[in-house]
């Protein structure tokens, strides 16, 4: 990526840009032992024990429709305010600016106002809130294009006197404009536009990143480390970024994982012993939208939908809605009952036959038969076919 562009568009803007070194002015050197004499400087911690710092970047990585967005827009919320989120400490009051392609206004007052109504913000809260945090809707731009309005917002904030500490791209792939194979495209963007940027306005980057498309890979044996590849693309993302979360689905469809994949030691989660963690678990809530922390009911729901193990210790792939259909005779009914134990007989655990066939009767794909029975509750059978009614 040519910084030319950058440059023009600064000096035409009247912005004002540090010196830029020349292919023959490489970075000065200094002696390991006059680096950064004394303790770190607090004021450039912002989440954590140093998990992100000023001018580094975070990766956010998750599969595309788990609730990245609203996880997002939760984490804005508190930590423009101060108070943790999914178990991370903002060092003080964030002043941050989430630049964002995938949702409309709607979608983000809807989250706003889940989060506001869930976690019961007071009305002093919301006014810090509406101090520190801002939001931008782009979706036109790309590239050097992107990272110019990046500048810009930047600048003009600067300017006003109210720099932000806390810069949210939201998806990395909306912004980058080329291929996220290609090292050479990603390194431009990142390393030779975004960092910069970051350095020069004295502000941390959290870049909302997607996995690849779903290959079925058994990810049980995984540790925090080996999560730090699994956001799509060349590995000098991972490499670029100073601290990666990652997003994962669990068995149980509104609890998932999330891993402290780089930097996790210092992210600030601990045990019942003070031991420290890098997985913990959190929920959709059930009452809006906005995000909880799982509880044992949550994890034991986990653990009872977990595929069995096969012979070799590798799980067996997740059983799908046309396994449990073909369990339904083609002509006729079968007792419920006797459907979920033919279901647990073909490998469904108990909480898997039970959700799965509430999803099935949901979405029509069956029908449920209530047949009436003398002082008595009704027979509930299974079919095809909907209920004649006599």
């Amino acid at each position: 990526m040519n910084t030319g562009p950058l440059i023009r568009f600064a000096e035409d803007h009247g912005i004002v840009t540090p010196a830029q070194p020349t292919a023959n002015e490489p970075a000065p050197i200094i002696s390991l032992m006059d680096i950064s004499p004394g303790d770190p400087d607090p004021r450039k911690t912002l989440l954590g024990n140093r998990f992100l710092c000023v001018g580094g970047g975070m990766l956010f990585v998750g599969p595309s429709g788990i609730g990245k967005s609203s996880a997002s827009a939760q984490q804005d919320i508190l930590w423009s305010i101060g108070r943790e989120a999914f178990g991370i400490r903002p060092q003080r009051p964030l002043r941050i600016l989430t630049i964002q392609a995938e949702n409309d206004d709607e979608d983000i007052a809807e989250m706003r106002d889940g989060v506001l109504r869930g976690l019961e913000l007071t009305d002093e809260e919301i006014e810090q809130c509406r101090e520190n945090l801002f939001y931008a809707n782009e979706i036109r731009r790309t590239g050097t294009n992107f990272l110019l309005a990046v500048r810009t917002h930047l600048e003009k904030a600067r300017l006003q006197g109210k720099s932000f500490d806390l810069l949210r791209i939201d998806p990395f792939l909306a912004y980058l404009g080329d291929d996220p194979i290609d090292t050479e495209a990603t390194a431009a963007f990142l390393r030779n536009g975004l960092n910069p940027i970051l350095n020069e306005f004295r502000v941390g980057c959290i870049v909302n990143h997607h996995t690849p498309k779903v290959a079925n890979r058994d990810t049980s044996a995984w540790r925090a480390s080996d999560w730090a590849y699994a956001g799509g693309g060349s590995a000098d993302i991972t490499n670029w970024a100073r601290a990666i979360l990652v997003i994962d689905p669990t068995y149980d469809q509104s609890t998932f994982k999330f891993i402290a994949a780089k930097r996790g030691a210092r992210i600030g989660w601990t045990n019942a012993s003070g031991e420290r963690e890098v997985f913990r678990h959190f929920c959709h809530a059930s009452n809006g939208i906005y995000w909880r922390p799982a509880d044992e009911a949550d994890l034991q729901a986990v653990e009872s939908a977990q595929p069995a193990k096969g012979k070799y210790g590798n799980a067996k792939p997740r059983k799908t809605p046309e396994e449990m259909i073909a369990l339904v005779p083609l002509t006729g009914s079968i007792l419920k009952e006797k459907l979920k134990r033919l279901a647990r007989a073909a490998g469904f655990t108990k909480h898997g036959a039970d959700e799965m066939l509430k999803e099935i009767i949901a979405d029509g794909l069956v029908h449920e038969w209530m047949i009436p029975r003398p002082r008595t509750n009704p027979e509930r059978r299974i079919s095809h076919h909907e209920q004649t009614l006599v």
